[in-house]
């Protein structure tokens, strides 16, 4: 440290010491907190927004981080919506503001994501008041969102500011695609010291897991799926709303845990699944499918038409984020006979040689309804990476079929759920007896123990189903059945979460009707139905009724129902004879249902 000039010389070795430990402490007091604070600033303005939805052009994600006080981001009025934001390069996050509007969330979560597919929550509330919050957080990550999970109010979620506070780090990362993801991952920026070179002969290394693309990694019996290098146990459910929807559905998908869905087919309008998928941090199980009754012995037009539409197909979406694999036909083996089986697994064998010439990057698996289609698999079609199967009541099997089939390769369910109408007894007037909403919540929780109960081989599964249509199959198998969410969606989200931290539906314990059978059109029926809320909801109630076991309609019909006293009503029996199913809804008023039902036989 130079001396002062202007201290006289008498004094000089005191005052020279009292400077030097005050200019010090200055140093200590000034210097490094003004180099901190310069550190952590706001980085997310005019950074590159998305969001789930908007309400309309002119309330867009940017809006939520141009720092104007007038502007603001709206989503479409449904819960689960989201706004991100990419900052552009890893930083690391230490405060969230958000500015809302009157729009707000009641629940939601602040999360982080190194990639724009594996979030980390940072924060979270589920008695979110509106106005203007500030969150401490700690968490590092390019990609930065709101990932709303309920409404206060009847509208989507609106945010005048959407702000990160935060100290970036490395070199900014490429710029992103519309999906969200970047466009090529960043060269890491080297140390500054360099690592010295050893002395000592290395010990001999695996071969490394490929780091581009998906893969189906490890040796036998220790098998995994890895995404870009990095391990995917597949966490998902079969896709069932219209392509055009995949935006609206995808974000509530993501907020179960769901990481995979599963699809049937694949043609122009997948691309929207695709993008949606990806944009939620979900990949695709993008089916390709194969028509059944085709006589694959012959029908050589047939086949050579397909593989030419496959091949096209596989090329038009190779490089799509969303997909993780592809899977050949559903179910067609099951009621061949045995040479049209073989043919059909050689067939397959075609197909996936062709899908890996095309694009080497994605697994290819094919599926059918039981195990047994493995044995031709192996023989005939050995350029499978996996194999898929869908099982219902027996799941519980798969490991032991797997075992004593001697397979060599690793395998993925791709339906799974509660015994389905053709594994189930009759009930006294004739008709498949559905399983109650607690069973069916038990069967999904049970369906995924046995899948991670065959660790290293079983690579996850895609449960049936995410679907929200209001009909006689939907009764019985989707998760959100006419949009509401049943027992089965929050089991589904316990299996694949750990945890469910939100309102859950009601659960109706029984449902009689009194009388059931001999009844005549237009009779009076009471139907008892006793029903209890785990969150102490007021409960409300909605009847329907589907022909389906009479003529085939399984559209559900509502029927005026008169309250007869708690968990009781009376209806009049429909005019057209015959074998009436019957379905009870009991609402919580926060979008979940509990559904029972039974059946009535008029005339």
């Amino acid at each position: 440290m130079r001396p002062i000039p202007s201290i006289a010389p008498a004094v000089r070795p005191i005052a020279a010491v009292l400077a030097a430990v005050l200019l010090a402490v200055l140093l200590v007091a000034v210097q490094a907190p003004a180099s901190a604070q310069a550190a952590v600033r706001l980085v997310s303005h005019g950074r590159p927004a998305t969001a789930s939805s908007v309400q309309d052009a002119s309330l867009s994600a940017a809006n939520a981080v141009d720092r104007r006080p007038a502007t603001r981001w709206a989503s479409a009025a449904s819960d689960a919506q989201w706004l991100q934001v990419d900052l552009g390069r890893q930083t690391t996050v230490s405060r969230i503001d958000l500015r809302w509007e009157a729009a707000y969330a009641k629940a939601y979560e602040l999360q982080v994501s190194a990639d724009g597919t594996d979030w980390t929550t940072v924060a979270s509330t589920t008695t979110g008041t509106g106005g203007t919050t500030s969150t401490k957080v700690t968490g590092t990550g390019r990609y930065v969102r709101m990932l709303g999970l309920q409404r206060a109010t009847q509208y989507g979620y609106s945010l005048w500011e959407f702000q990160v506070y935060g100290t970036p780090g490395g070199t900014p990362s490429p710029t992103p695609t519309a999906s969200g993801a970047p466009t090529a991952t960043p060269t890491a920026t080297p140390s500054a010291t360099p690592t010295p070179t050893p002395t000592a002969t290395p010990t001999p290394t695996p071969t490394p897991t490929p780091t581009k693309g998906v893969h189906v990694t490890g040796t036998a019996g220790n098998w995994q799926l890895t995404v870009d290098g990095k391990p995917w146990l597949v966490e998902g459910v079969t896709y069932g709303p219209p392509a055009s929807q995949a935006a609206m559905y995808m974000p509530d998908i993501a907020a179960m845990g769901v990481n995979t869905i599963r699809t049937w087919g694949t043609d122009a309008s997948s691309a929207q699944v695709f993008s949606a998928a990806s944009a939620n941090g979900i990949r695709v199980i993008a089916g390709l499918w194969l028509d059944h009754g085709v006589d694959y012995v012959n029908d050589t037009t047939y086949k050579t038409n397909t593989l030419a539409s496959i091949k096209s197909t596989v090329a038009t979406y190779r490089g799509n984020p969303g997909v993780l694999m592809w899977d050949v036909g559903n179910e067609v083996m099951l009621d061949q006979s045995e040479t049209q089986r073989i043919a059909y697994a050689k067939y397959v064998e075609q197909v996936t040689q062709a899908i890996h010439a095309v694009d080497p990057d994605h697994p290819v698996t094919a599926t059918d309804a039981w195990t047994g289609a493995w044995a031709y698999h192996q023989r005939y079609a050995p350029s499978l990476d996996l194999y898929a199967v869908n099982t219902y009541n027996g799941i519980a099997g798969v490991r032991q079929a797997w075992v004593s089939g001697g397979y060599t390769k690793p395998y993925v369910v791709t339906e799974t759920g509660p015994a389905g109408s053709w594994e189930v007894p009759k009930d006294a007037n004739g008709i498949p007896r559905q399983p109650s909403d607690t069973a069916a919540a038990q069967a999904y929780t049970d369906a995924w123990r046995a899948v991670t109960g065959h660790a290293g081989v079983a690579l996850g599964a895609t449960v049936f189903h995410y679907g929200v249509e209001n009909d006689e199959a939907g009764v019985w198998l989707n998760l959100r059945t006419n949009g509401l969410k049943r027992l089965s969606y929050y089991a589904v989200e316990q299996a694949y979460r750990g945890s469910v931290d939100r309102n859950t539906p009601p659960v109706v314990r029984s449902l009689t009707a009194s009388p059931s059978t001999g009844v005549a059109p237009g009779a009076a029926v009471t139907l008892t139905a006793p029903a209890t809320d785990p969150d102490g909801d007021t409960i409300t109630y909605q009847v329907f009724a589907t022909s389906q076991y009479i003529d085939g309609n399984g559209a559900m019909q509502q029927l005026p129902a008169t309250s007869t006293g708690t968990g009781t009503m009376r209806i009049a029996a429909p005019d057209k004879p015959g074998v009436w199913k019957l379905a009870v809804y009991a609402l919580d008023g926060h979008g979940n249902v509990g559904i029972e039902t039974t059946s009535v036989k008029v005339g």
